[in-house]
């Protein structure tokens, strides 16, 4: 009852910083709201397991706020989840440091890992992010970070706790910090370096890392034992931007230390590549934007239509704990009839190798890993429908 009351009183607090200044802002302050829906349908099987998924699922709705002077930013979105509760994701201020050219923001936000991680579900070509962001956890926490956006070089820096929807103040601890370098950027040229460091502290349970067949809701089909009192994860990420084309690649490692004195370590990353026809891809604040639709429907035009491939791994082996491997190879069409509507599909193979923990996978995963099997594939398809504002 108590870590649920924090969770609730946590939450509170977070609305009212976005909210309270709404009723005294002044007149030149800027309010913008925004919000999306996306609808997603997959149908995946296994090769041998029996594994089987056919769903459709409101993947996404948000509403958000944001107010905006020339120093300040106020930011609040909610949105409804699985289980259709309503739950925070972002409530933050953000404020400038005098001429300094740096900020402090202060509420929840993401940590600042990733390229993939980064850039907004509303601009995924692919729509499940590189399998390791999920393995190891990048998530919205309740912190404070200083930052400072560039033209060629920016830095971020923070400390934070956990995620406010749950229990913001359990005991969770996480510190991040990335920097991004551009030595080209125009509105059709891109190059783009980055690395990221975080470490992150347990709470009350140890960390386990686990990843899905690709579909959000199907559940794990490789995982390792919860063991891991604190982890250190170091990244690097790299794109490029020409016109209609780009490439774009990330690798990380993950050092997971054992409470019981088993340390491990794992791996992950994905390169990928992708052509827009009718449009291009953009870059702002360090990670893939809205994409550019040259002739929209709205104008009489045929929209844009992107074509993509993805190559993706994630390893998780390791004798202190044996999660498995998972590749993944996915190709990707989508079509924007405006920058802000689209559909589109994935198709999509899974390879695994499902290593020695049962605890945790799908059901028909966990039952032929017991039964002896070593190995897996995994081939779907999934749709999505999409519209923001």
């Amino acid at each position: 009852m108590l870590l649920k009351s924090l969770s609730r009183t946590s939450t509170t607090a977070l609305l009212a910083l976005a909210l309270l200044p709404s009723t005294a802002i002044a007149e030149d302050w800027e309010r913008q709201v925004f919000g999306r829906l996306q609808y997603d349908y997959t149908r995946s099987s296994g090769d041998e397991s029996g594994f089987d998924h056919d769903r459709g699922e409101l993947r996404t709705g948000r509403i958000g706020l944001d107010l905006r002077s020339d120093r300040t930013k106020l930011r609040v979105e909610l949105a409804l989840n699985n289980d259709s509760d309503i739950e925070i994701t972002d409530a933050y201020i953000k404020q400038a440091l005098g001429k300094s050219g740096w900020d402090v923001r202060a509420g929840q936000f993401k940590t600042r890992n990733s390229l993939d991680e980064q850039t907004s579900g509303r601009f995924l070509v692919f729509y499940e992010r590189a399998a390791f962001t999920d393995a190891f956890e990048f998530d919205r926490r309740v912190g404070v970070q200083l930052e400072r956006n560039g033209p060629r070089h920016s830095v971020y820096a923070g400390v934070f706790a956990d995620n406010a929807n749950d229990t913001a103040f359990s005991g969770g601890h996480v510190a991040a910090a990335r920097y991004v370098f551009t030595p080209i950027l125009t509105d059709t040229e891109l190059l783009h370096f980055g690395m990221s460091l975080r470490w992150r502290e347990a709470g009350d349970a140890d960390f386990r890392y686990r990843q899905r067949p690709v579909s959000h809701e199907a559940r794990a089909i490789i995982a390792t034992p919860r063991f891991a009192s604190d982890d250190l994860f170091g990244g690097v990420e790299a794109a490029w931007i020409h016109r209609s084309f780009w490439l774009a690649g990330e690798y990380g490692q993950l050092q997971a230390n054992g409470s019981a004195g088993a340390d491990a370590t794992y791996t992950g990353g994905y390169t990928e590549a992708g052509y827009v026809f009718g449009g291009h891809r953009t870059y702002e604040h360090n990670r893939f934007d809205r994409p550019e639709v040259y002739r929209p429907v709205t104008a009489g035009g045929s929209g844009a239509l992107v074509l993509a491939a993805r190559a993706d791994r994630l390893d998780l082996s390791d004798s202190a704990a044996d999660g498995g491997e998972l590749n993944t190879f996915t190709i990707a069409a989508d079509w924007f009839a405006t920058p802000y509507v689209h559909a589109g599909i994935n198709l999509y193979r899974s390879e695994a190798d499902l290593g020695s923990t049962s605890f945790g996978l799908a059901p028909a995963f966990t039952t032929y890993l017991l039964a002896g099997g070593a190995s897996e594939d995994v081939t779907g398809i999934s749709l999505r429908m999409q519209f923001d504002f």
